[in-house]
């Protein structure tokens, strides 16, 4: 099983999600001031540093500039190219670890250093430092748990000049308690080391050019929007921060992260967001018409987690609710029910804020969607609704609410026999597990399209070593529907009618519904599904219904082993739903 997953190919949605709306402010309006970087500064000092191998032309004293490319929107509000975090991505990128190739790569996205030069720049520039000790520690902090958000995490804790430790990990301990402090302070060093070794900061600010035309094309069309989010934050939460920080990431794709750091009193609140494809060379993150809840998703973590963290007490009895998820989040690095806690507040303030911006539509069908593996989302959302909204007299911040919010939880452990009687979703996962036990059959409907994709998702099952047949739907036996089915089918395939019994997406024509939002779509669709075999419920079906050849078009299915169903325009682009 552990060859199995370690060959899973992880495939890549560019999720489609969110709105653009004009949030209620309740602190004063701060219209952009927008301000970038240039290429030299004042505070410019001369330095002696070391030099990589394959620079040419340069003296061993060079005037150097310690101020990181920034766009000011506000007095509080910043996106930036941060050095710390962007210093730690390219030694991640040079180590390339399993852990990052799989998760993270920009490669992922469809990035490569052809129409990505920033990913050529950078090979070139550092890889002839590939057997540096910061590098070759990668893959070990990685399985360590240096990933996902602890990457711009360790960051922070770095000073932001010579990049050594400048904060103890006392913070990085409350989540991660199993980090090994020593081999923080051991990777700190190297990564100083590697710095200096490798003149990192000569590399930074030959790209300041590049750096603000991220941050520009980032900004473009976006200010307002960004600043609203950060009022609705500060209404949402009853609490203001000392300034806000969105740092669009450069070589991390797909995932973002939000990070809160205290620091002389004030709250700083971090947004590290990862890139969703790349434009004339720049990488793109989807903030504006449909993704603007990923921000509101990162920022609000550095208010849930925390108010959660002070009465984890009141939520602690209730912890045998994450048991009926715990494979399929741990999946997704939502290792305890702390965090699925976390993860399940913060989702029900992203479906409120987009009721409150007037997508009401948007904000129904993501409840539905979040709902398959946060099963009681909905609950949380109308405590907030019916609750803290009408009671803020009350409640004057979310940190007041936690309490009420621990009722909700215990009604839902009480109603479910502490998570005894919730199913969990199956998912791609669960698919491969069965199918590695006892094979599985990949059948398609007749046409050309239909064949290519199961043919290159019977070789995918092969290559993992799984004992697959391959035949056409019309073949398949009444013992053989009883088995792991891996279908391709149109959307007039006479299996449907069966097949809809257990799918969360029922298909009929060309009318795909989906039982979690209650949204029905028409047009040139294809979904993907995983779901208990209706035939005989010990088996596993992985679906793929499109209603023409064109639904076809990726010509294979998604290989991400936590996904439970997706629903995609068959043209390509982003999925109007997916769980």
């Amino acid at each position: 099983m552990k060859k199995l997953l370690a060959l899973m190919l992880i495939g890549s949605l560019v999720l489609v999600s969110g709105c653009l709306g004009s949030t209620p402010a309740t602190s004063p309006t701060h219209q952009p001031s927008t301000t970038y970087s240039q290429p030299q500064s004042p505070s410019n000092v001369t330095r002696s540093r070391g030099f990589p191998a394959n620079a040419s032309n340069v003296s061993s004293s060079t005037q150097v500039d310690f101020t990181p490319v920034e766009v000011n929107l506000s007095p509080r509000v910043h996106l930036q190219i941060d050095p710390r975090v962007e210093l730690i991505q390219i030694i991640y990128f040079i180590a390339n670890p399993t852990w990052y190739q799989e998760r993270v790569s920009p490669y992922l996205v469809g990035a490569s250093p052809y129409n990505y030069p920033y990913m050529r720049d950078v090979s070139e520039y550092f890889g002839n430092y590939t057997n540096a000790t910061a590098v070759r520690m990668v893959p070990m902090m990685a399985e360590e748990g240096v990933a996902y958000d602890a990457i711009p995490e360790f960051a922070l804790h770095l000073n932001p000049v010579n990049f050594s430790k400048a904060m103890n990990w006392s913070d990085m301990l409350q989540y991660r308690p199993w980090l090994n402090t020593t081999l923080l302070d051991e990777f700190a060093g190297a990564v100083a080391r590697f710095a200096n070794e490798t003149d990192f900061w000569k590399f930074y600010n030959e790209h300041r050019t590049f750096y603000n035309e991220t941050l520009r094309q980032f900004e473009e069309g976006n200010g307002e929007t960004i600043l609203n989010v950060t009022r609705f934050e500060e209404s949402f939460f009853g609490e203001n921060a000392s300034s806000w920080r969105i740092v669009p990431l450069t070589l991390i794709s797909r995932h973002g992260f939000g990070i809160p750091m205290n620091r002389n009193g004030g709250k700083y609140v971090y947004a590290f967001l990862g890139f969703n494809y790349v434009r004339d060379g720049v990488p793109v993150v989807h903030i504006s018409n449909t993704g603007i809840t990923f921000l509101v998703h990162e920022f609000a973590h550095s208010f849930v987690n925390p108010a959660v963290d002070e009465y984890y007490s009141l939520f602690q009895p209730y912890e045998s609710l994450y048991d009926p998820v715990r494979e399929k989040l741990s999946m997704m690095a939502y290792t305890n029910f702390r965090i699925m806690l976390y993860e399940t507040f913060v989702r029900a303030v992203e479906v409120y804020y987009l009721n409150v911006t007037g997508d009401q539509e948007d904000a129904k069908r993501k409840l539905g969607m979040y709902s398959v593996s946060f099963y009681f989302i909905k609950e949380i959302y109308n405590a907030y609704v019916n609750d803290y909204m009408k009671h803020r007299d009350v409640y004057r911040n979310y940190t007041d609410f936690m309490p009420e919010l621990a009722k909700v939880v215990g009604e839902v452990y009480n109603r479910t026999d502490g998570g005894k009687e919730v199913e969990p979703p199956m998912t791609v996962y669960d698919f491969l597990k069965r199918a590695n036990s006892t094979g599985a059959i990949v059948a398609y409907s007749p046409g050309d399209y239909p064949r290519m994709v199961a043919e290159n998702e019977y070789h995918w099952l092969l290559s993992l070593g799984i004992n697959a047949t391959l035949k056409p739907a019309s073949n398949l036996t009444e013992n053989e529907l009883t088995g792991n089915l891996m279908l391709v089918l149109y959307s007039n395939s006479s299996l449907l009618k069966e097949l809809n019994r257990n799918a969360l997406v029922t298909v009929n024509g060309n009318k795909f519904y989906s039982k979690p939002s209650g949204e029905t779509y028409t047009g040139e669709l294809e979904v993907f599904e995983v779901f208990r075999n209706p035939w005989n419920e010990s088996s596993v079906v992985y679906l793929a219904v499109g209603n023409n050849e064109r639904a076809f078009y990726r010509g294979y299915f998604p290989r991400m082993y936590y996904l439970t169903y997706a629903i995609i325009p068959g043209w390509g682009g982003g999925a109007f739903e997916w769980a």
